[in-house]
């Protein structure tokens, strides 16, 4: 079926098209023309919605699936049809599975299980045998059944030999990453919030930001000594921002990603000790989270992730200290960004963050709302406010902070692999 998106806003920073209102034909999963006033007739279904904007698909690295083995958290269609109503295109997922996706075996698993979803899981190899960090994995046999990056994803690599291997390995592998959350479990310890005020407040254990910076600074040594290729994963706090800032200048393997609840919330937010806001990393202070900020709009942070985790009501409805880390946010990503954070940063940066950056770290080809290109494309709008609800979540889990509240702007659609899912519901998977 052919697509004809009418009077839409195209969002292309560097693109021929950005900041244009045009129209753009979609056929057979090919952006095949754009232009003002396009006519067809026959099939082709048109498309319009108003003050929309189109943009090259997003990507989110890192999110948490279940399947295989914890279906019960997650299945792979569960968790495209999140990504999809989020506005993803592609999911990079963590290995975080029973069993980890540790062999070429389960990548294969993942990539044929979800070939007829509406959209790509791009599976994420473990770094270590079961991510327990005591065993490298097959890093170079995975790679070529189709791992995109590798990681031990919920699990920090706190063996700095293991990680230097597998740093090393990784040049060997055109393109390869290594996405590495830094967290020095032994500073951590049993903290369940940012180690401040707030954790005074709460008569609770407190994370120190210190346990992050250790790790930062032994990772970046990692990556001076391999001259390999690094993801510094969900950056929480002011003094990580400005070391990564200094790195960067010297190391061009070296990236950065923020997760959107950190760029959104501060430690506030845990004063009615709602377990949803309970995350690793802990939301820090106020000032942490406007560092973020800066970070993100002078681009010492490449991407921002939506560290989607779902968990069980065994695992999360409980007290806060017996809660665990994490919370759904796929399909609130963007709209969280666009309530908190739009009129400061602006629809390009998300873009360009999600798009252009995501892409070029993962050595995929930069997608462009051009004429010829495939048609891997976000319909969205920006302003208008709606009430997110428990029923429009997808994900087969609840623990998300958002149901109840009032959020910015909306996501129309996605276009990928030559099928159009309207609201983030497939037509023949519904």
């Amino acid at each position: 079926m052919d697509y004809l998106i009418r009077k839409v806003s195209i969002v292309d920073p560097g693109g021929k098209h950005h900041g244009k209102v045009v129209d753009v034909w979609v056929k057979d999963g090919i952006i095949r023309e754009i232009g003002r006033e396009i006519r067809r007739t026959g099939k082709t279904r048109s498309l319009q919605a108003p003050n929309s904007m189109l943009s090259g698909g997003w990507i989110d690295i890192g999110c948490v699936g279940g399947e295989p083995g914890l279906e019960h958290r997650e299945t792979l269609r569960s968790l495209a049809l999140s990504g999809a109503a989020g506005g993803f295109t592609g999911l990079c997922m963590f290995p975080n599975t029973r069993p980890a996706i540790q062999s070429k075996s389960e990548v294969n698993f993942i990539r044929s299980k979800s070939v007829d979803l509406p959209i790509h899981i791009l599976p994420i190899g473990a770094v270590s045998k079961g991510c327990i960090g005591q065993e490298l994995a097959e890093i170079l046999q995975m790679r070529e059944a189709g791992a995109i990056a590798f990681s031990d994803g919920m699990a920090p690599i706190q063996n700095s030999g293991l990680m230097m291997r597998a740093l090393e390995y990784l040049k060997l592998v055109p393109g390869g990453l290594l996405i590495n959350q830094s967290l020095d479990h032994s500073l951590a310890g049993k903290g369940q919030v940012h180690e401040g005020p707030v954790s005074t407040l709460l008569g609770l254990l407190g994370i120190p930001l210190l346990a992050e910076t250790t790790f930062i600074h032994r990772d970046l040594a990692l990556l001076r000594y391999t001259a390999s290729r690094l993801l510094v994963h969900k950056l929480s706090g002011e003094e990580s921002v400005a070391i990564l800032r200094a790195a960067k200048k010297q190391l061009s393997g070296l990236f950065a990603s923020v997760s959107i609840f950190n760029l959104v919330a501060d430690a506030s937010r845990l004063e009615n000790l709602d377990a949803n806001y309970k995350l690793s990393p802990p939301l820090r202070d106020a000032s942490d989270r406007k560092a973020l900020v800066r970070g993100v709009a002078e681009g010492t942070i490449d991407c921002i992730v939506s560290d989607h985790t779902p968990w069980d009501p065994e695992s999360k409805d409980l007290e806060f200290q017996s809660a665990a880390f994490g919370s759904l946010s796929l399909q609130t990503c963007f709209r969280a960004y666009c309530t908190h954070l739009l009129d400061e940063l602006g629809i390009d940066r998300w873009v360009e963050m999600q798009v252009h950056n995501t892409r070029s770290m993962l050595h995929l080809p930069v997608q462009h709302v051009e004429e010829g290109c495939a048609a891997e494309l976000s319909w969205f709008v920006t302003g208008t406010h709606s009430l997110f609800t428990d029923g429009e979540l997808h994900s087969l889990s609840r623990n998300c902070p958002y149901p109840g509240s009032s959020l910015r702007g909306k996501v129309l659609g996605v276009f990928s692999k030559g099928k159009f899912t309207p609201d983030g519901i497939s037509e023949k998977l519904a």
